[in-house]
């Protein structure tokens, strides 16, 4: 019997890492917190408790020497792995409770211990690559998760649905020639990080497993809503993968600081209600979303709580600053692409 429970898993020390005035900082998940606690969300979730990754547990996605100095830096008290990524002597703990709270999340919904989840975690994952941190990324939370539930004999197959603004490459280069795990990324391009070309398909036995939808600046809600009908919902369908995580990244938001792209509060509602639909229908409802990217602090918390309404079969979504003021730019052309390249 499968409970109907949504879990969720949070700890301290994803805010102990923290450097003021930087876009990644604390504050991103105080305001989820401030709006689950406010809206009274909270009560319904049912909390996993959280702990560190083993080094060998990250080792399935980064080399021992770049997980050896992560924690060198950060027991010296922190530092810039790259231009994007600081950190201090919070950040490594932080960054190993990030992975091992989330595997033990997917685990649970495995296991039918909870229906589904959305994993608070920080520092983010998506551009963190095998040997290198990028773009406020440490280990790849994502990556990492769906490479040890296919450990499991009722997982097949895993479908990683990326929704943040900027392309998840790290998430790409470490899942991309593993024809069990398909990665679908929905991104403002060009832009950073500079990869996620339509023509990146995955390498290998794994080609045609990585679906990139590459979109133009201001992209909103009508042509999300095309894109996912016509692409991302068919390929999802014919892969039928036995557990989908989403990589939920709040800032396609049309107010977001750090980009250009259209979606409105609304608009990644539906997204989340028809991703969550798509998995009762397909893997027995079994669907984690973990936080990624979002710098407008209403936006990430209102977004953040819409996902989790849906997550618990609510409707009652909340949308304070409405559509994009921006035109929505044709999306016909790139549908027509993408059928062409993935044969859909």
């Amino acid at each position: 019997m499968v409970t109907e429970q949504t879990g969720y898993v949070f700890d301290p020390v994803f805010l102990q890492h923290d450097l003021e005035g930087h876009p990644e900082s604390a504050k991103r998940l105080i305001s989820i917190q401030t709006k689950l606690e406010s809206s009274g969300v909270i009560s319904e979730l049912k909390k996993i408790n959280s702990r560190p990754a083993s080094a060998e547990e990250i080792s399935v996605c980064h080399s021992v020497d770049y997980i050896s100095k992560v924690e060198i830096i950060c027991t010296k008290g922190g530092g810039y792995l790259d231009q994007d990524t600081y950190t201090n002597n919070f950040s490594y703990k932080a960054a190993k409770v990030a992975v091992g709270s989330l595997i033990d999340l997917t685990d649970a919904v495995i296991d039918h211990k909870i229906k589904n989840g959305f994993a608070f975690l920080r520092p983010p994952g998506h551009h963190a690559l095998e040997n290198r941190a990028m773009g406020f990324c440490i280990f790849g939370n994502v990556a990492i998760a769906a490479k040890t539930a296919l450990n499991n004999p009722s997982i097949k197959k895993v479908a990683i649905v990326d929704i943040d603004v900027h392309h998840g490459n790290g998430t790409q280069a470490l899942v991309g020639d593993n024809p069990a795990i398909l990665f679908i990324s929905t991104h403002q391009f060009p832009f950073y990080p500079g990869t996620g070309a339509i023509n990146e398909t995955g390498t290998g036995d794994a080609s045609g497993t990585m679906i990139n939808i590459p979109l133009d600046p201001y992209t909103s809600d009508k042509s999300f809503k095309i894109i996912y009908d016509e692409i991302v919902f068919p390929a999802i369908w014919r892969f039928k993968p036995d557990i989908i995580f989403v990589s939920a990244g709040y800032d396609a938001h049309w107010d977001d600081p750090l980009a250009n792209m259209g979606l409105s509060l609304t608009g990644y509602s539906w997204i989340s209600k028809s991703l969550i639909d798509a998995a009762e229908k397909i893997c027995q409802g079994k669907i984690i979303f973990i936080l990624e990217g979002g710098y407008n602090l209403q936006v990430l918390g209102t977004g953040a709580i819409n996902s989790v309404k849906a997550l618990l079969r609510r409707s009652d979504f909340e949308d304070e600053l409405g559509t994009s003021p921006h035109k929505d730019p044709a999306v016909d052309k790139l549908i027509k692409e993408l059928k062409n390249i993935h044969s859909l």
